[in-house]
Parts: structure tokens; sequence; C-alpha cells
């Protein structure tokens, strides 16, 4: 008989809205007509069930489709929001409920014949869920880090959410339908491939479909969310129902209206909607058109260049100054912001950082042969990707920079200031608002001629010129992009289709 590990902090409380933390607790209430959604495709996959579990059911809000149908159901939550519950309600934490099962189910097992996953499977039909919007930084997370880590190896304890998900697949019975409404930053976050590969490799994927921005604004949540419906199991696979963004919740609306009539313009097969190439991470692409899919087979920029970050710090108020003054005399680049081509956002680092780097322990200096050489550094942080010129004898944060020489540096710096690579980034590789060395080194490099360079390069310095002098560069970006999108045999559909998305990059990101 297997030891079984400590309960894990528990956190269950009764509903006083004045006491909770709506961040540290992740609950924001469902629209209607996203609860009435989900259940209604959930019962177009499988009419015949009985039994649903909502595993963090708020005040039911999820529920009300299924109890108009008559359906047994539980709900668990850790607050009690309200006096009577129409469903069968416990108020325990449905995390904790998971881990003890999990090892219940180990512990159990006395014959060799027995799958501890069939010891560890709930007799429900439906899973439908609201999983909480929180991440690391909770307290949950924190104090219970090493304990979770235990229970959720396969896909980290990054955020709340995602082991919400990861546990309602291993509790999932096969053919078990699962709906649900969440973040979506697992995605394309690198972070959560291990969560991407647990639903590839263990359900089948009936639907994608990205919400808008405005979902859960008037509850003060500024989340991007999406609908994703799955089956335990991957017998049922077959074509999916994929939907980009909306811009905004009247247009969700229409898109769902639709999907319920069947009236969707493509359905896709779920290879269509993956990166699985070596170089990628399992991300799902969502409405990904074709010829912009097959650019993923090329080289990727980290193949032929140093694409890397620098220095971290640990406490940019000691070691960095807005001013150059002794000993704050090395420029440093950590962001470009909205700044193309030309930047002047740097500021200056001491003197002594790599005695720092010997001594601090959280003082970390990479890559220091690539350091005080020219090339491009990249934004970090914002919906917007861009690039600009790294002059030499200058040092770069944690950022991506690419180290170069001077003719590389001219065309790929208009290269990554195009609305193609716009695209690339913030609508395949990482639709979340920051991005590493890691993402950008894979970026695909469309094959260019020795031509089509230097027209970049001539473009490049146009428009290098005009940014140091605060003007428009917007004519010299139109010349880059047709360029930039001849050379990567892109369609007319296609190109529109990039540009609608960069003209309502944060709507649709």
């Amino acid at each position: 008989m297997a030891r079984k590990e400590k309960m894990l902090e528990e956190i269950s409380c009764t509903y006083n809205e004045e006491d909770i933390d709506r961040r540290e607790v992740g609950y924001y209430a469902t629209p209607e007509f996203i609860s009435n959604y989900i259940s209604l495709r959930m019962l177009q996959i499988n009419n015949n069930g009985t039994r649903v579990l909502d595993p963090c059911c708020g005040k039911e809000e999820l529920l009300s489709f299924f109890f108009d149908k008559g359906l047994s159901i539980d709900g668990i939550d850790i607050i009690r929001y309200k006096d009577k519950y129409k469903c069968n309600f416990e108020n325990i934490d449905f995390i904790n409920y998971y881990c003890n099962k999990k090892d219940s189910s180990i512990s159990g097992l006395t014959h060799d014949n027995i799958d501890d996953d069939e010891m560890l499977e709930l007799d429900y039909d439906y899973y439908i869920a609201n999983p909480p919007y929180n991440c690391h930084e909770v307290d949950f997370i924190k104090n219970n880090k090493g304990r979770l880590k235990k229970y959720f190896s396969d896909v980290g304890v990054h955020n709340m959410y995602s082991m919400f998900i990861s546990a309602i697949i291993d509790l999932a019975k096969q053919d078990a339908v699962i709906g649900l409404i969440t973040h979506d930053s697992f995605l394309t976050s690198k972070y959560h491939e291990g969560l991407r590969k647990k639903i590839l490799n263990e359900c089948t994927v009936h639907e994608v479909t990205m919400c808008s921005t405005d979902l859960f604004l008037s509850q003060g949540a500024d989340v991007r969310t999406s609908i994703i419906i799955l089956q335990k199991g991957k017998k049922h696979q077959g074509e999916v129902i994929v939907n980009n963004r909306s811009l905004n919740t009247e247009k969700l609306k229409d898109v769902l209206d639709k999907n319920i009539k069947r009236e969707y313009s493509k359905k896709y097969s779920l290879n269509d909607i993956i990166l699985n190439n070596e170089k990628d991470n399992t991300e799902f692409i969502i409405e990904c058109p074709d010829d912009i899919k097959s650019l993923f087979y090329e080289k990727r920029l980290g193949q032929i260049l140093k694409c890397v970050t620098g220095i971290s710090t640990g406490n940019d108020k000691l070691y960095l100054s807005e001013k150059m003054e002794e000993p704050f005399t090395i420029p440093f680049y950590k962001n470009p912001g909205k700044d193309r081509f030309y930047t002047n956002k740097y500021i200056y680092l001491h003197e002594d950082f790599l005695k720092f780097d010997k001594e601090i322990k959280n003082f970390m200096v990479r890559n220091k042969p690539l350091l005080f050489k020219a090339g491009i550094t990249c934004s970090s942080m914002g919906v917007e990707f861009t690039a600009s010129k790294l002059p030499s004898n200058s040092t770069f944060g944690v950022n991506a920079n690419i180290i170069c020489n001077e003719y590389d540096s001219w065309w790929l710096l208009a290269y990554l200031n195009s609305t193609l690579v716009t695209y690339l980034v913030r609508g395949l590789l990482i639709r979340s608002n920051m991005i590493t060395s890691g993402y950008v080194s894979r970026i695909p490099i469309i094959n260019l001629t020795k031509e089509e360079k230097d027209r970049l390069i001539c473009l490049s310095k146009e428009a290098y010129e005009l940014a140091a002098n605060k003007k428009s560069i917007s004519y010299v970006m139109l010349q880059i992009d047709n360029i930039v999108n001849m050379a990567a045999k892109i369609s007319k559909e296609t190109i529109n289709s990039i540009n609608n998305f960069k003209d309502n990059l944060v709507k649709n990101t």
C-alpha cells in the first residue's frame, strides 16, 4: 500500500463577495450564450449521456441547459456561492480531489491486469468547465508547488486552468465529452507543450473557437479565451471546427450560431491546425492559410544566424540607469517597444556587470562572446512585434537579439518588420504579449534572391532614416510588404487575411 501524500492546503470557503480576491480565485461568470452553446455542442456530439460534472461550477452558470434536459449533475467548487444549488454540490477543492483520487487509484491496484487509468476514471458522460484564470503566482500554486509537480509532471504547474484541464482529461472515461471555455495561452505557449501533447495523444479534438477579447471585460477581466470541445479517446477524430478570434461579442455570437447550424465555411483536419514540424512545439494554429503553413518547412532564423538573449540583472533599479553617469556608462537595449528600424530606447548598464555575473547569484550574463557586437534588437513585450538596429559596443537584455553582419542586418530588418512576419509571430508562434528568443529563432526565413535582398536593404535604410527623424514609414512598409509577399509566393486572399490581422492586431491576437 503506497503512503498517501499529505493533503494539499485546503482553501474552500463560503461566499462573501467582499472577502474574495477574484484574481486569487480566478472566477469569472460565463455569459449565458456561451454556456448554452457549449452544452448544445456537447449534446450534438453525444446525445445519449446522463451524467454531468462541472469541477468549478461557480454559480452554476454553465449548467442551465443540462438542467433543462433533466440530466444528473454534480458540481464542485472551493467557494459556496449560494445557499441552494440545483446540482449535487460539494464545497471542495477539485485539484485536491484529483490528487487524492490519483493516490487512491495507485494504492488500490492489486492485480497486474488492472490499468491505473481505469481506476482513476469517473463515470460522467460530460465534463463542462470554465477553469480558474490565474497563474503560477497565486498562493495555492506557490504554497504547494512541490506536491503539485508530482501530480502534474506531464503538463507542469504553470497556472490553475491548465491543471484543471489535465485533471479533467485524466478523470474522464473513454468517450466522455469535455466542453471548456478557458484561457487560451496554452494554444501556443512553450510552457504548455505538455498540455497540448496530452490533448492530442488522449483526446479527439472537435472544436477550437477563439472568443472575442471583450467577452469578460464587463467583469474587469481582459483575458483571451477559447471554446474547446474534446472527447476522451482518439477514435472519434474527424474534421475540426476552427474559428479565429472574433473582433467583438456580437460577431462571436454570429460565429457560434453558424456553428450550431453547421454553416461554417470550412472544417479542418487535425493536421491542418497543428504546427508539427521537428522545430516546432505542436502549437495550435487557427485558420492558418496553407501557403503560410508551408513556410514553416523553410529554414528558420536561428539556423542561419545567432538569435540570443543577454543580461538579466535580477534588479534593474540597482544596475541600470536612464542617465549616462558613472558607473552607468554602457548602452543597454532591453525592448524597442513599438519602434521599427531605429530605436533610441536604451538605458545604461553598470560598468562592473561582468564582475556582478560572477558574484551575484541572480545577475546573469548570457552569450558573453556576442556582447558589444552589432545586429538587430527585437521587442519583448507588447502585442506588436518589432525589430530595430542594434549598434556595436552596446549590450542587451533578455529580449531577442540577432547578431549578424551589416549586409544581413539590413535586409533582415525589413523582413522582420513586414506584415507577413507580424502574422507569423503573433498569429501562429505566440499569441501572448511576451516573446522570447526561442520564438524569434523559429521564424521561417523565406527564399530571397540577391536582387530582392538588395531592394529590401535600400528600403530598410530609408525607413531607418525616416524613423530616426520621427517621420512616417508607411509608404516604405508597403513596398517592403510587396517584395516579401511576392517572394513568399502567398495568394492575394492570404495577403488580405494577414493585412486584416495586422489592422486589428490587439483584438485578433
